[in-house]
């Protein structure tokens, strides 16, 4: 009877020791980290709009979580090769990615065999912001606003050229929508990042590119570039003489660009609720706001939450305008 009496008694013991155990793993999981320094992946080249916002997010999450976030580009395949490499990273938190649409939305919907899954090998933690996208042209050609670009594209199918990051990455999205709505033809020139392609437009081997502002927005206000109209619904305040190409030539037109930052799926909850709380402190920090805007942005630091919420919305019009063009890589 003793020895029974012993044995549930250290049986207890042992079950409250374990569960006592298994709760305390978040919080274990939250003291640890980051142990090291954290790799922050932009699936695009160096110089483009990503990278550069990435590198104001990670100087900000550097100095909150008291380890180094160092940047790394990773380019190919309009972002694929990134992404990739993130999504079969260990789920520990160290290894996170900038995404963007192209990345999130856009390739998964282009590509019925890529080779990770957007919903289901990443996790959503925060967005970082958001911009308009901008059609910019050479400065030296001959057009003077968007009706004459819209109508040359129309006298010849096919004679302009439109740079992009890449196949499937929102410059050329929103080219693909702008050729959709207004039912003209041009000719796609895909590039392994923002910067060959602005070095091409500014040479002339293209000619216009439908492009994020916050790159462009000093070459706009230099006048290295012509700039024709916004890509959002609603004119930008930060050039807000420029129309809207819904409100000129193609009604319905919508596209912005977004970051956001990504975990691999099976990072700890803990870990992403704090990964989560930094970036929407760097987000709201005066500063970085400052900057971004600078840059022809704005700063969300959305909850993560929130961001799997836009990410549900924004996919079935995605994939609706993928569809419906034929996009494909």
């Amino acid at each position: 009877m003793t020895k029974t009496r012993s044995f549930r008694i250290n049986r207890r013991q042992i079950l409250g020791g374990m569960a006592a155990s298994v709760c305390s793993l978040p919080l274990l999981a939250q003291a640890t980290f980051p142990s090291r320094t954290i790799r922050l992946v932009v699936p695009f080249a160096a110089g483009g709009g990503t990278d550069i916002l990435a590198r104001l997010l990670a100087v900000g999450m550097s100095t909150r979580l008291g380890q180094q976030v160092v940047v790394e580009n990773l380019t190919g395949a309009g972002g694929t090769i990134g992404a990739m490499q993130v999504a079969r990273s260990t789920p520990d938190g160290h290894t996170l990615m900038l995404g963007t649409p192209g990345s999130i939305l856009v390739n998964p919907a282009m590509q019925s065999d890529l080779k990770y899954s957007a919903q289901n090998d990443f996790i959503p933690v925060s967005k970082f912001s958001d911009s308009p996208v901008v059609l910019i042209a050479n400065k030296d050609v001959p057009w003077t606003s968007v009706q004459d670009f819209l109508a040359a594209a129309r006298a010849k199918p096919g004679s302009i050229n439109y740079g992009s990051a890449g196949q499937g990455s929102i410059e050329h999205l929103s080219a693909e929508m702008f050729e959709l709505l207004t039912k003209v033809q041009m000719m796609h020139v895909p590039y392994r990042g923002t910067a060959q392609s602005l070095t091409d437009l500014r040479s002339g081997a293209i000619q216009v590119i439908f492009e994020n502002l916050p790159p462009v927005l000093k070459l706009i206000q230099a006048k290295e570039v012509k700039a024709f109209a916004i890509g959002s619904s609603d004119r930008s305040r930060f050039l807000p003489d420029l129309p809207t190409l819904a409100e000129s030539v193609a009604p319905g037109y919508d596209s912005t660009s977004w970051t956001g930052l990504f975990a691999p799926t099976g990072t700890p909850a803990a870990v992403v609720s704090r990964l989560e709380k930094v970036v929407m402190e760097v987000a709201k920090d005066p500063k970085v706001a400052a900057t971004v805007r600078e840059l022809g942005g704005e700063s969300v630091g959305s909850s993560a939450e929130e961001l799997k919420t836009f990410l549900a919305q924004r996919r079935p019009v995605i994939e609706q305008i993928v569809k419906s063009s034929g996009m494909k890589k």
